[in-house]
């Protein structure tokens, strides 16, 4: 039940709190920038800045990958189509892994990439957490804070890769332009 973005947002706070930080900046990537992004509009200038890479501030941009998708060529396109239905209370954590490692073509800019496999290589030993992936099955992303960005006080370093297909160029572009004090970096070629 814990297990929320708002929540994990708090944590951020909590976590500054025991350690005795008096100032901290939040830097989140991906789902962690949904974090970040959370715990900005949450507690509106606890930190002394905020960084998103490769997020989001609502799920409706998150839309769009069934579409990047569909211009892969078919074999990798099922390959990542059966990745992305690993899911349910049955799974492993080497299963989840596994379909992590499966899905690497979609998170780069070329789906060939040689680099893929470095990668695969430097990451061997993660370790995946089955009832976590089911919780966020089962509920959702959770994010919706674009509404709630205009109120955030303190500086947001906003990046991006061009290429995202996930999490693309143009939310964090939307993000730098409505927060008050943001900056944008667009990776062209990531």
């Amino acid at each position: 039940s814990t297990w929320t973005l708002e929540r994990m947002a708090q944590d951020v706070i909590m976590l500054a709190l025991a350690l005795k930080l008096g100032r901290y900046a939040v830097l989140g990537h991906s789902y962690g920038a949904f974090v970040a992004l959370q715990n900005a509009v949450d507690y509106p200038g606890m930190a002394a800045g905020t960084i998103v890479s490769a997020g989001v501030p609502s799920v409706v941009w998150l839309e769009g990958a069934e579409g990047e998708l569909a211009s892969l060529e078919p074999a990798l396109r099922e390959q990542i189509e059966g990745a992305w239905a690993v899911g349910g209370p049955d799974v492993s954590g080497e299963d989840l892994v596994t379909s992590l490692y499966a899905q690497m073509p979609f998170h780069f800019a070329d789906p060939r990439d040689p680099r893929i496999d470095g990668f695969v290589d430097r990451t061997q030993g993660l370790i995946g957490s089955p009832d976590v992936a089911f919780a966020f099955e089962e509920r959702g992303l959770g994010i919706d804070v674009e509404d709630r960005l205009p109120d955030v006080p303190h500086p947001v370093l906003v990046l991006a890769g061009r290429h995202d297909r996930a999490c693309p160029a143009a939310a964090a572009e939307r993000m730098a332009a409505i927060l008050p004090d943001a900056t944008l970096r667009v990776f062209e070629e990531a």
